[in-house]
Order: C-alpha cells, then sequence, then structure tokens
C-alpha cells in the first residue's frame, strides 16, 4: 500500500523537485523493498507544499524521533497551478505557429511519433496502457534563460503499487535512447493533481488502443426538432454528465455541443441538431462507455484542426 501512496505523493512532488531526484525516488520504489520507502519518505517531506495528511502518510513511514516535521501548507498552496508552460510540440516550431498555436494535438490521427515516443511505447503493455501524452515543458529562470524538457504522460490500468515500475521502466528506455525525460504514470480512476492536468491539456496524443473516430459539432439554432416525452430524461442524462471539453462545449467523444443544450432541451423540449438527436437515440438503445481522457482529447483536437475553436 504504501508505494502506491508514495507514488502518488512522487505526482505531486513533480515540477517541484528536480527532474533527476524525482527519476531516483520512483526508482527506489520500482526496485527497492520496504526498507527503501522511509528513504524515500524522508526525500519527499518537506520537499514541496504538502497537506496535514500527506504529511501524516509520510511520517507514518520514518522513525518516531523524526525532528522538525514541516507545517501544512495552506489549502491554496497545497496542489497550485504550476507556473511552466505546456506545449504539445517542440519549442523550436514555436515561431511556425505565430498566435494561433494550437492547444492540444493529436499525433494517432496522421501525425507524428518519434524515435523517443517509439523507445517509450515499445516498453509498455499495451493492455494496461489507456493512453500516451507527449508535451513539453518550458520554464524561465531567475537570469531569463528558457528551459525546455520534454515529459511524458501514461494513463495506465495496472495496480497503484505497479505505478512506480511502469514509470521507471519508461525513464530508462529514455534514457538508453539518449535523452532523459520524465514519465508521469498514473491509474484513470483518481483526480489528477495540478501539474500533470496542466501537462495533459496541452500536450499531443501519441498513442491509444484504439484508432480515431469522426467527431460532430451539434449545430446551435433553434431548437425545431420535437424530442419524445419519454425519450427527455435520458437524453438529459447524456448530456449532462458527459464531461466538460471547455467552459461551453460537453462531448461524449462522437459528438460535442453546447453545454446549455440540456438546460434547453427541458425547457423546450426539442433540440437543434437532427444528427445529434438520431445519436442520442443510438446511445439510448445501446449505451457507449463514457467517454475517457483519449476520447476527449480526440474531439478537442479534432475542434481545433477542424478550427471550430
Amino acid at each position: 500500500m504504501s508505494t502506491g501512496l508514495l507514488h502518488l505523493l512522487c505526482l505531486r512532488a513533480a515540477g517541484r523537485i528536480p527532474d533527476g531526484d524525482l527519476a531516483g525516488l520512483r526508482g527506489l520504489l520500482a526496485h527497492g523493498d520496504h526498507g527503501d520507502h522511509g528513504a524515500c519518505a524522508a526525500r519527499l517531506l518537506g520537499a514541496f507544499p504538502q497537506s496535514a495528511a500527506e504529511i501524516a502518510v509520510l511520517t507514518a513511514l520514518l522513525p518516531p524521533e523524526t525532528p522538525l516535521l514541516p507545517e501544512p501548507a495552506a489549502d491554496e498552496n497545497v496542489d497550485a497551478e504550476p507556473t511552466a508552460l505546456f506545449v504539445p510540440f517542440p519549442p523550436a516550431d514555436l515561431p511556425l505557429y505565430a498566435t494561433a498555436a494550437p492547444p492540444v494535438v493529436d499525433e494517432t490521427a496522421g501525425g507524428t511519433v518519434d524515435d523517443l515516443d517509439r523507445a517509450l511505447l515499445d516498453v509498455l503493455d499495451p493492455a494496461r496502457t489507456a493512453g500516451v501524452w507527449r508535451c513539453w515543458r518550458i520554464t524561465r529562470g531567475p537570469d531569463g534563460t528558457v528551459d525546455a524538457v520534454r515529459v511524458y504522460l501514461v494513463e495506465a490500468t495496472a495496480p497503484d503499487d505497479e505505478l512506480p515500475a511502469i514509470a521507471d521502466r519508461g525513464q530508462q528506455a529514455l534514457a538508453d535512447a539518449g535523452h532523459a525525460a520524465p514519465v508521469e504514470v498514473y491509474r484513470p480512476d483518481l483526480p489528477l493533481p495540478a501539474y500533470q492536468w496542466a501537462a495533459r491539456s496541452r500536450s499531443a496524443l501519441i498513442w491509444a488502443p484504439q484508432p480515431p473516430g469522426e467527431v460532430h459539432l451539434a449545430a446551435d439554432g433553434d431548437a425545431r426538432l420535437p424530442v419524445d416525452d419519454d425519450e427527455i430524461a435520458a437524453f438529459v442524462t447524456h448530456l449532462r454528465s458527459a464531461p466538460a471539453l471547455t467552459a461551453h462545449l460537453r462531448t461524449d467523444g462522437t459528438w460535442v455541443w453546447p453545454a446549455d443544450v440540456a438546460d434547453r432541451l427541458l425547457d423546450e423540449g426539442a433540440l437543434a441538431d437532427e444528427g445529434l438527436l438520431r445519436h442520442l437515440r443510438r446511445c439510448r438503445a445501446d449505451p457507449p462507455a463514457p467517454a475517457d481522457a483519449v476520447a476527449v482529447h480526440r474531439a478537442f483536437a479534432a475542434l481545433v484542426r477542424a478550427r471550430a475553436l
């Protein structure tokens, strides 16, 4: 259990302690025994803003006489937004985009996967991988210098205590290929810390279990297509439960619609887009799996490519 908890705290440490130190901690968790948990906990304790619960987890793995325990950070500082910027393409390409750089990219839709990407993908288990993303973290030093670091994110369905080994194996494969890069590994059923969330939201999808499909954008006009009374509740549930794509759009991975469509359907008993109406009827008859991070990313990337955002 402590292996999984320490891995989660290593996720929280990303971007807040040096990449090399973090890689070492992940290697320690992957290859060490339970006696190494105390060493890992000692190096994480107080290394970044931590909540009282996180401090308690770490101190439980340390000797009782451990001195000078840190004070818990203020709530707003525990998981603050990272100051680094993330881009889904090499920073050298920034001048090519001027002011219209895409926020996300889907390389699985005919894009570029390079040798380093393949070095990582080759050591991942496809049966236990839900998606792989790549981005560059850009930070500015006190002296005005700019540092760009390639970062990978792997969504894995393996048990918590196996995640450090996946991260370590990926980092070692990249190092062997001649380029050290952090590999952030997490499960899809846990909320992402702010650092990984920011990185994935400005990244390129480089691998997914299924190829991309077509994404449709629902028309946002007058609701002129009546919906049967016995359909409305199911349709509203589907529309409201879908993940948010932006503040004003939701998606189930196949269709994208305005976030207020469900409210308008309740008020007016009608929809504006015939294709969306047919889609909702198919989903009612044969409910699809909920949209995952890959589906949301692909929908966003499709709209970016179509210049619909």
